[in-house]
């Protein structure tokens, strides 16, 4: 999701050698914020209001650069610069020193130390910081394509389209769900549509177009995704609050400075939750004191993986406080397309996703911008009990996590992370003696070179909230048979069975027709017997 910067950053390297010896310290002052705020940004108070920042731990990158750095960061518009300062004393300093620049103060966040700049000449901006230590981060974040396309193409995707709620569990009445909860949509802003509930609280970062039906959907679609109320665009969370942040343009892009007045902005505006679905590959100190700006305030940040088809980081999905998102299809496969590594905390639906669209419309979308908003509004509809708000973001976030399918590799892995959403597991938490066994995950594990035999190894799950006895699982393959007997499964638990097979006879590349199936104790009708039994065609490699 990362866009490549564009302007001259080797100026900057050749300015940022010396000495800083400009700033002796002094407190904050002045509240003034100048040109290009409208009255709307300065309601929110995220950009006007000025606070000496929090001591931050993580924020030290090299210690004996952190009082004498200034970071620069790269601006989606060409003729501007951000710069963030190392500590109060040196942005004070500046804030009282700037009138004798030749440069223009555009905006600034107090809180965080940052300014946006506006130069006309290179060489103003150049004599602003000549002399100075400087560290450059040279990448914007961006919303992804509604549509990613993949390098590697995927057969056999089933698309969602209305059907994602069921999907996930919600088969009764939901309409109360998130009430009392309020969430920010930090992208491209939000559109009334006639699938969304009207929201009160519109914040533009980024101003939108002066014809509104040209804003960019990307925004109302994820929106229509937490709280939509047309069973053609159904959201999680019917009855939360929506808090509109727009960030980004028209092309989708926003710079460090956006996304951290973003998230300073949802802060101040009450929000108990934040969407994010956009980011960047590089790590960004600004962005990720404005994340943790969010977490000392309570405030939950759900992010999406990234698109990128790759075992890479993206900010600020990445984060520790944030809950990273990835996406699977219909069958809960992962998409070729959804970043993967041990930082995802879970994966969610995230193909051919029924959304609404600016104008009244509706469009279909995919990728991890769709599994984070689905998230979002589980986190949301965990966390109110249909009247009002019942526990903190943060814990109802746990209980999702924990109630998630296990998939893939058995435990956390790097590409489902705890497993894959399932929003009637979390709703149906303390409802006694649920029956629900299922097959997660049947794969072939070759010997080692220095011995052993070859195994194939079925994972089982007890997705219910009864203890399963005396369950018997069945494993049917071209080169032999087994069954194995599952005395005790508390809910929850996995367990994975091996079942050593002979391979050397078996045709060279040829795939291996796994079958398997439980049989269930004394224990009750199993609710969702489809997981009962599963077919996979393993290659051995």
């Amino acid at each position: 999701m990362e866009k490549p910067y564009r302007h001259l950053w080797i100026g900057l390297i050749l300015v940022s050698c010396g000495l800083i010896g400009w700033w002796a310290g002094r407190d904050l002052k002045g509240t003034s914020v100048v040109s290009k705020l409208s009255e709307k940004h300065l309601a929110t108070g995220a950009l006007a209001e000025v606070k000496a920042p929090r001591p931050l731990k993580q924020l030290a990158r090299d210690p004996s650069q952190v009082s004498t750095t200034v970071e620069i960061f790269a601006s989606r518009q060409a003729d501007e610069a951000i710069l963030r300062f190392p500590t109060a004393a040196s942005y004070g300093n500046f804030i009282d020193t700037f009138s004798s620049t030749k440069t223009q103060l555009v905006a600034r966040l107090d809180r965080l130390r940052v300014v946006r700049l506006h130069y006309e000449n290179w060489d103003d901006l150049s004599e602003l910081l000549a002399g100075k230590k400087l560290a450059a981060y040279d990448s914007l974040s961006d919303s992804p394509a509604p549509n990613p396309a993949s390098d590697t193409p995927q057969r056999g995707l089933v698309a969602f389209e209305e059907g994602v709620l069921s999907w996930l569990g919600v088969d009764s009445d939901h309409s109360t769900w998130g009430a009392g909860v309020k969430i920010a949509v930090l992208d491209s802003g939000i559109v009334a549509h006639s699938a969304l509930p009207g929201f009160t609280t519109s914040i533009a970062i980024t101003p939108y177009p002066e014809d509104l039906t040209q804003t960019r959907g990307h925004g109302t679609a994820v929106a229509s995704l937490i709280a939509g109320n047309d069973p053609a665009a159904p959201g999680v969370a019917p009855a939360a609050e929506l808090i509109s942040v727009r960030v980004t343009d028209e092309t989708g892009q926003a710079d460090a400075f956006d996304l951290a007045a973003g998230i300073l902005a949802a802060v101040d505006a009450g929000a108990q939750i934040i969407n994010c679905s956009m980011g960047t590959t590089v790590d960004n100190p600004l962005i990720e004191e404005a994340v943790l700006f969010a977490r000392d305030h309570g405030v939950l940040i759900v992010a999406a993986a990234g698109n990128s088809e790759q075992a890479e980081a993206s900010y600020p999905a990445a984060y520790p406080s944030v809950i990273s998102v990835g996406a699977v299809d219909a069958r809960g496969e992962h998409l070729n397309f959804s970043n993967y590594g041990t930082y995802l905390s879970l994966t969610a639906p995230g193909y051919e996703v029924n959304t609404a669209w600016p104008g009244n419309a509706y469009a279909k979308m995919s990728g991890t911008s769709v599994s984070a908003p689905l998230v979002t509004g589980s986190i949301a509809a965990t966390m109110s009990n249909g009247n009002g708000v019942t526990m903190t973001a943060n814990a109802a976030a746990e209980i999702v996590m924990n109630q998630a399918d296990e998939a893939g590799i058995p435990g956390p892995d790097s590409e489902y992370g705890m497993g894959i959403l399932n929003l009637g597991r979390v709703m149906n938490r303390n409802t006694p003696n649920l029956v629900d066994a299922a097959i997660t995950h049947q794969r072939l594990v070759r010997a080692s070179k220095s011995g052993g035999e070859d195994e194939i190894q079925v994972t089982l799950q007890n997705r219910g909230t009864a203890v399963l006895l005396n369950t018997l699982l069945d494993v049917e393959t071209p080169v032999g048979n087994r069954q194995f007997s599952v005395a005790l499964l508390a809910p929850g638990a996995i367990q994975t069975f091996s079942m050593p097979v002979q391979l050397a006879t078996w045709a060279s590349g040829q795939p291996l027709r796994v079958h398997s199936s439980i049989t269930l104790g004394m224990v009750g009708e199993d609710s969702t017997p489809r997981n009962n039994q599963r077919t996979d065609r393993l290659l051995p490699r």
